[in-house]
């Protein structure tokens, strides 16, 4: 059932983008007078076909939903049509005109992201208080001086609400390797700033996991036992329901993550834990995890209890009205482009890993997690993948939609349109350059499918 939440989520995305971008053609085609033939949604055998208007379009849904196109009159060249459908053809407009039809879609992308991240804003998606847990030693972040339980205000002078979004900016930062200030609110209400020299980064750092494994910071997840397996190492070393565990071996514990590491890592090792009890005394308790194998069949520590849920004053929401909605939405937009653009080019610089590029099956994954948590989180993983399309049709390659506006803007400095010969060896390139593309994402999904 998990498999075909994700797959429906997987088409409905993509659908809905497809459809959007594919509009954008759609309608600046119209708008200059073209005639078209067919919009479809999708690839292969039609499931449905209807014409509608007067100029009989079909509209069809196909049974590969991978994308989609516009087939208008006279785009393909040598086209048989009659004398009074000439002016119409799309070879017949003047080539700033051929540009807008084929800016419209990217085009498309992006005001639907203004449109998703306005939807994120005004329905409000919770999120994690940007409250530092744990900070690694001699990480970036301890060499800046960040210390766990400040609570982050601002990066480079922006807000921060939520976790999300400090991830997200200190992305920004990173792929512009400069340095940042943070500004925070220590534990005792001290408001301080912090100084992050992103400039220092080893090249190819930014990834997955990137705050925790290069900047070095954990976001702040208390330890509160939520359940207690019977005859298990936790109930025999005296943990109960409700106790907050401090520290272990000395090491303060600020996250779930570093205690689970903890743990796992000293398999049949005693540990002591020092714990707040629900009536706030505090306790030192030996807990020995017993030897289990993991799926991976790895050897690795277990002590048999749960994580209680968050706490209310950890998870923030941020509603917004309907004109400042409409302007994060744009500010988002902007700011994510940006971003998607400048880690394409440091990615061909070689400081961020290629490993970020996602294929269909991560999408597919994003769009069931997304959409299972909820309509705000789901708006935000569309306003994300729209940019991404968006962006990436913008890229000059022939059969790309940029590729597209490249010989558009040739044709219109030279006067006279490239020759049938060269536009067909492009035609060529480009497909060979999109396919090793698509090929590359598919092997980051599979290894991604395949690493522990």
């Amino acid at each position: 059932m998990h498999i075909l939440g994700t797959l429906l989520a997987f088409v409905v995305a993509i659908g809905i983008l497809v459809l959007v971008h594919e509009s954008g053609h759609f309608g600046m085609a119209k708008w200059m007078g073209v005639k078209v033939l067919r919009f479809s949604i999708g690839f292969g055998p039609a499931l449905v076909a209807r014409r509608f208007g007067k100029d009989r379009t079909e509209y069809v849904i196909a049974a590969l939903p991978l994308g989609g196109y516009v087939k208008m009159l006279g785009e393909e060249g040598g086209e048989v049509m009659a004398a009074e459908d000439r002016p119409r053809a799309f070879d017949a407009l003047p080539p700033r005109k051929r540009f807008l039809i084929a800016a419209a879609g990217p085009a498309a992308n992006l005001l639907f992201a203004v449109v998703a991240y306005a939807g994120v804003a005004w329905l409000g998606i919770p999120g994690l208080a940007p409250i530092i847990g744990d900070v690694r030693p001699g990480s970036l972040a301890a060499q800046a001086g960040l210390a766990p339980g400040e609570r982050v205000t601002a990066v480079a002078g922006r807000s921060i609400h939520s976790w999300e979004d400090l991830r997200l900016d200190l992305i920004a930062a990173a792929v512009g390797r400069s340095a940042t200030r943070i500004d925070i609110i220590s534990a005792a209400g001290v408001r301080q700033s912090h100084s992050l020299p992103f400039g220092k980064l080893p090249a190819d750092v930014i990834g997955p996991n990137f705050l925790s494994h290069a900047v070095g910071v954990e976001p702040y997840l208390p330890v509160r036992v939520g359940a207690v397996q019977p005859a298990s190492p936790a109930q025999r070393a005296g943990l109960q329901v409700g106790d907050r565990i401090l520290a272990v071996n000395g090491q303060r514990i600020g996250t779930w993550d570093t205690f689970l590491h903890l743990v796992e890592s000293h398999p049949g090792q005693a540990l002591q834990l020092q714990v707040a009890t629900v009536s706030g005394q505090a306790q030192v308790l030996t807990v020995t995890p017993e030897t289990v194998r993991n799926a991976q069949g790895r050897t690795i520590g277990r002590i048999g209890m749960a994580l209680a849920p968050l706490p209310k004053d950890l998870i923030v929401i941020e509603h917004r009205g309907f004109i400042t909605g409409l302007v994060y939405g744009a500010e988002r937009t902007w700011q994510m482009s940006a971003m998607t653009v400048e880690m394409m080019l440091r990615m061909v610089q070689g400081f961020v890993s290629p490993d970020n590029i996602s294929g269909p099956i991560t999408i597919a994954e994003f769009a069931g997690q997304s959409a299972q948590a909820g309509l705000a989180p789901f708006l935000a993983f569309l306003g994300l993948v729209s940019i991404s399309l968006g962006i990436l049709n913008l890229l000059p390659i022939p059969v790309l939609d940029g590729g597209h506006l490249f010989f558009y803007t040739l044709e219109m400095i030279r006067g006279v349109p490239l020759s049938t010969s060269v536009m067909q060896k492009s035609q060529q390139i480009g497909i060979v350059l999109l396919m090793l593309l698509i090929s590359f994402a598919f092997y980051n999904d599979i290894m991604r499918l395949l690493t522990p």
